[in-house]
């Protein structure tokens, strides 16, 4: 069923063309917005006197009965895209008066709005899941606070870092996704209700009155730009993608410090699979799927790139291959920060292996430490570790083992006490800067990561939300 059949009364309808032209399998995701918009213009269009009181609420009605029909089932197969379905719906429910909602109003304001609404409800819903998985990562830090671990370069040890340390870095990666979020949202709050297919609308329409039922912030300043524009779906997609980048790096730190070879963290088994073929296997795959998870994103956002490039103005059919990509990034994100946060709280860090994985090549910049602290130009220092580094790989003894005598060879100025730099807690302590590993530094950071979670309720919870139909 289409809402323009009579334009082609006598046109062939070949099936293969038909389902090519349909969207309805790709944008039936967006019902509750649809008739969500579909209400409000409704009380405009009343508002308008094209409504009598007594129409709109007949309408009001029916729309109720199209959403339950929707929920309950309905084959919307017959329907050539979401718009025309509740439309022609509508009017099975309450007849003539169905056929007067469509006035002034055209399907490219429709879905532009509908995407509009669906994002302003799940953007919200995504970034209470990532204060989630930061309220798992303070828990953490908090209850592995001490726990000294080898902090990596180039995947090279490099230097002792708190454990709490490293987990936080999550947190404020995350922090960054929700506030790129947050501010996402100033721009995908904006009506574009009452731009009609291009030039606007014939009907007289309050948009200001459309604005504030439908609660968006601010209204649409040009009706073809409003009908055009899916800049707001791209960055909606790339947001996403950094966070899921983030989350990707991390799960490739978590599937290599699983590795007999690291074994810094226990994971639970119901994080794991086995081999079909080898018995012994425990392998990570939750975390290895969470690592591929963002190439999905990527594709999403690519896609769409590809579809906008070098539309001509206003609207196209081609964009209504923006559904896709929409729905599964949003959806698929979701699903992923869902499971990162579960298999997150079913880890923990292994305090011996960590401990036996600590060598002494750690230590080699607070020996350049020690010397600077005696007085030798660090560029020198530089230069007199590497040379004990370098004696330490000939001789095949770790850093601490080699004799002083040796030392002092390379520099007069070693003393016994430079043993003394050999122990993972002073080197933290030694950290002196905000933001380091040193441990009140981390403490202050716990600290400022649960005043952020708790300054603010959760997205969802903000403000007040007109009941659903």
């Amino acid at each position: 069923m289409k809402v323009w059949d009579r334009r082609f009364a006598s046109r062939e309808k070949h099936p293969l063309l038909e389902a090519f032209n349909s969207s309805i399998e790709k944008d039936c995701f967006l019902y509750q917005a649809e008739i969500k918009a579909s209400r409000a213009y409704a009380q405009a269009l009343q508002r308008a006197s094209v409504l009598t009181k007594k129409e709109l609420r007949n309408i009001e009605a029916g729309l109720k009965a199209v959403k339950k029909r929707i929920e309950g089932g309905e084959d919307l197969s017959r329907f050539e895209d979401i718009h025309s379905a509740v439309e022609l719906l509508l009017t099975e429910e309450v007849g003539e008066t169905g056929k007067k909602l469509h006035t002034g109003r055209s399907r490219n304001e429709q879905v532009v709005t509908d995407e509009r609404l669906y994002l302003k409800k799940k953007i919200p819903e995504i970034i209470d899941l990532l204060r989630k998985i930061q309220g798992e990562v303070i828990k953490q830090a908090e209850a592995h606070f001490g726990l000294i671990m080898p902090g990596y370069t180039h995947l090279q040890q490099a230097q002792c870092i708190l454990f709490s340390h490293y987990i936080l870095s999550l947190f404020w990666a995350l922090e960054r996704g929700k506030s790129r979020l947050h501010d996402l949202l100033s721009r995908v709050d904006t009506l574009t209700l009452g731009t009609g297919a291009l030039a606007g609308s014939s009907v007289a329409l309050d948009r200001e009155y459309l604005r504030r039922i439908l609660g968006f912030s601010a209204i649409s300043e040009n009706s073809i730009d409003a009908v055009s524009d899916r800049s707001f779906i791209l960055e909606t997609l790339f947001v996403l993608s950094l966070i899921l980048l983030d989350l990707s790096r991390f799960a490739e730190d978590f599937v290599i410090y699983t590795s007999q070879e690291f074994g810094f963290l226990h994971v639970d088994d119901s994080l794991a699979t086995s081999s079909s073929l080898m018995p012994q296997k425990k392998n990570p795959d939750i975390f290895e799927l969470l690592r591929a998870g963002c190439a999905r994103l990527f594709g999403c956002l690519s896609q769409l790139f590809l579809v906008l490039k070098g539309l001509p103005s206003s609207y196209n059919k081609d964009l209504q291959e923006d559904k896709i990509p929409l729905w599964r990034g949003v959806e698929e994100t979701m699903q992923i920060l869902k499971v990162f946060d579960l298999a997150l709280s079913r880890i923990r860090p292994n305090k011996e292996r960590i401990d036996a994985g600590i060598r002494s090549f750690l230590f080699a910049t607070d020996m350049v430490d020690y010397l600077v602290d005696k007085g030798i130009p660090f560029r020198e220092a530089h230069g007199i570790v590497s040379e004990v580094v370098r004696l330490s790989e000939k001789e095949r003894k770790e850093l601490e083992k080699v004799d002083l005598e040796k030392l002092r060879k390379i520099s007069p100025v070693f003393a016994r006490d430079v043993y003394d730099v050999f122990d993972p807690a002073r080197s933290v302590m030694k950290k002196k800067t905000s933001g380091s590993t040193h441990p009140e530094q981390v403490r202050i950071q716990i600290k400022k990561a649960k005043s952020l979670l708790s300054s603010s309720l959760p997205s969802s919870s903000k403000g007040t939300r007109k009941k659903d139909l």
